[in-house]
């Protein structure tokens, strides 16, 4: 077998080294393959570079126009480094070098003594820059460069396909080697298959029917231990395997179940999942691990009750919304008078167990950041109470319902004030808007009517003072016009007034860019909701009038699936981000504190859509929606100075 094993190592050994030799051969080919590419490349771009020279010196000359002379700039300013390239590139090659070095030599020339002074010519007025002569100057030099490119190309397609023929060779080698080393390798394994199949084979096929019996749950398979050396240890060490797996499998399957139930909650929790959807969640993964019939999750009130707000039972009712009094008599008491966890087993008197119609309960408490929130109650109907450590398992999934918790509240708080901010924003607006209404303008107004009657009280012959007079008249108006204006801007009194789709027409008329308005509302929304929708279309058709150059804009709002959804699209240059300025930021900023959503797409050339949804159930319970009977449902005004 020591034989058969050498002649087989040194047959194999042969092949790999004619493999290794042809291999070596193929990446030989390939890197000079590659080089040709690259001089083929190199070439191409200094030929391109060349007929941008010649079309851009000939389209100025021709034209007149300065825009010909940019391509000719870049070309002019490439050609030496791509020249210089093209030279590195074939520097292994004599013939080539000198082919190439004739390129750039002729390149230069045509660039020094004719291209360069034919443009300078041309910008001077020169009559004989037009010439025919010097055209055909010209055309005669990029013809023979062109020559010149051409035998450089053909040479190193030649060139490559000298290499591809040698690559194909060291294939026909590498596979003769192969070929070669297969054959001898099968010819020497046929000699000791048969002892290989009676002596390793058939024991280790039997060990794996056993293996398979295993793996399929038959913890029970063993194999007879009959082989000798190697082959025995095997059997023996596969039955204390098997033996060792059966002892463990049922710690491991709850093991598996309890580590798979605590991803499932803690990526509930790092996705920022609702608090109900958090709770539901545990409530049914505990339900169904320990396992219980019966899992709720409580919440103590300041008015010494107890409110379930998740449950979960094997039944598929589940005491969600229960409030009751928190007494002596139950689990949930005890876990909030101690602040650890408690059980309850066989206790027909304990009040949770009684409402859930079990006997036995296991409970934990929920602490968040260190107070005592709630409780998580586990309770069985069967006779056997809950097995010991069931209370250490439960504490594992209070830390995350904490987590959840303390997440929920901080987020909701941080709502809660970002929309208070923006309510109190808002009513500031509407109260300077109001001042101005109600102060300055009415002044303003009470002043222009005494002018004017002062000036018609002027005698006749005081020209000069009555012109002064309708002089100060006129400036009053125009202030007074100016400060109507800037309280109309701080906050639209139509808005207030008519509701979202007045004011939203009102401000197509008077945007500078044509606007397709289309308003799917037909009754009055929570006045947060009108004033942001109102703020997000004002401040896009701002921005496509200002900044993107848009020739028209599309608005869309519209009530669907209990939000209300605004989409501005236009026809700009795009590019617009949140990093770009305060505007958008706070748009989003004002949205997301109604609980909102606000997205941005402007890529470059291709407009900006801009897409906000605010949430109306949020919002119900700041402002009540009023009715609006008279507003239609969809309008579309073209744009103007309004």
């Amino acid at each position: 077998m020591l034989g058969a094993s050498a002649l087989l190592a040194l047959v194999v050994g042969a092949a790999f080294m004619v493999l290794l030799l042809a291999i070596a051969d193929l990446r030989r080919d390939e890197r000079r393959s590659s080089q040709s590419q690259d001089v083929l490349i190199a070439a191409n771009r200094l030929e391109r570079l060349l007929l941008d020279l010649e079309t851009g010196t000939r389209g100025f000359i021709l034209t007149g126009q300065k825009h010909f002379l940019e391509p000719w700039r870049t070309a002019r300013a490439a050609f030496p480094r791509r020249a210089d390239q093209l030279l590195k590139l074939v520097s292994g090659d004599p013939s080539q070098t000198r082919q190439a070095t004739l390129i750039a030599q002729a390149g230069r020339a045509y660039i020094r003594d004719y291209s360069v002074p034919l443009v300078a010519a041309a910008r001077r007025g020169d009559p004989s820059a037009r010439s025919v002569a010097a055209s055909t100057a010209g055309k005669r030099r990029v013809d023979v460069l062109r020559g010149d490119f051409d035998l450089l190309l053909g040479a190193e397609q030649r060139a490559a396909t000298r290499l591809e023929a040698s690559s194909d060779a060291a294939a026909r080698r590498a596979s003769a080697g192969a070929v070669a080393g297969l054959g001898g390798s099968v010819a020497l394994i046929a000699l000791y298959a048969t002892y290989l199949s009676r002596m390793i084979v058939r024991p280790v096929r039997h060990t794996a029917v056993m293996a398979s019996r295993l793996a399929s749950g038959d913890l029970s398979a063993r194999v007879p231990e009959t082989g000798t050396a190697e082959i025995g240890s095997l059997e023996e060490a596969f039955n204390v395997m098997g033996s060792s797996l059966e002892r463990n499998r049922a710690e491991l399957a709850a093991l598996a179940a309890e580590q798979a139930a605590l991803r499932r909650v803690a990526t509930l929790v790092a996705h920022a999942a609702a608090p109900p959807a958090v709770f539901a969640a545990v409530a049914e993964e505990i339900g169904r691990l320990f396992p219980a019939d019966h899992t709720f999750m409580a919440r103590y009130e300041t008015d010494d009750t107890v409110k379930v707000v998740a449950g979960w039972s094997a039944r598929g009712d589940s005491p969600i919304g229960l409030e009751r009094p928190l007494g002596i008599e139950n689990v949930s008491a005890v876990v909030r008078e101690t602040g650890r966890t408690a059980r309850v087993d066989h206790n027909a008197a304990d009040a949770d167990v009684v409402a859930l119609g079990a006997r036995s309960a296991v409970a934990a408490p929920i602490t968040v950041e260190g107070h005592l929130w709630g409780v998580i109650v586990v309770a069985v109907t069967g006779p056997e109470p809950p097995p010991q450590g069931t209370e250490a398992r439960l504490a594992e999934f209070t830390k995350l319902v904490a987590t959840a918790i303390a997440n929920a509240e901080a987020q909701a708080e941080l709502t809660a004030s970002r929309a208070r901010i923006v309510a109190t924003a808002d009513e500031t607006r509407r109260r300077i808007e109001r001042d101005l209404h109600d102060g300055a303008q009415q002044r303003l107004v009470s002043l222009a009517l005494q002018l004017r009657l002062a000036r018609a009280a002027v005698p006749p012959g005081l020209g000069q003072l009555t012109a002064e007079l309708e002089r100060v008249a006129g400036g009053l108006t125009s202030t007074f016009d100016e400060l109507r204006e800037y309280a109309r801007g701080i906050h639209p009194a139509i808005l207030a007034e008519g509701g979202l789709g007045p004011a939203l027409r009102t401000l197509a008329r008077r945007s500078a860019v044509a606007v397709d308005l289309n308003v799917r509302a037909h009754t009055r929304l929570p006045e947060l909701i009108e004033v942001g929708a109102y703020y997000v279309v004002s401040e896009a058709l701002t921005n496509a009038a200002k900044h993107a150059r848009a020739a028209a804009v599309h608005v869309d709002v519209q009530v669907a699936d209990g939000e209300l959804r605004v989409m501005v699209r236009d026809d700009g240059v795009g590019g617009a981000d949140f990093a770009g300025g305060s505007g958008l930021v706070g748009l989003k900023d004002r949205v997301e504190a109604l609980g909102g959503r606000l997205s941005l797409h402007s890529p470059r050339g291709s407009g900006t859509f801009i897409r906000a949804e605010l949430p109306l159930a949020e919002a119900d319970g700041r402002t009540p929606p009023r009715t609006n009977a008279g507003a239609p449902a969809s309008s579309t005004p073209q744009g103007g100075s309004g």
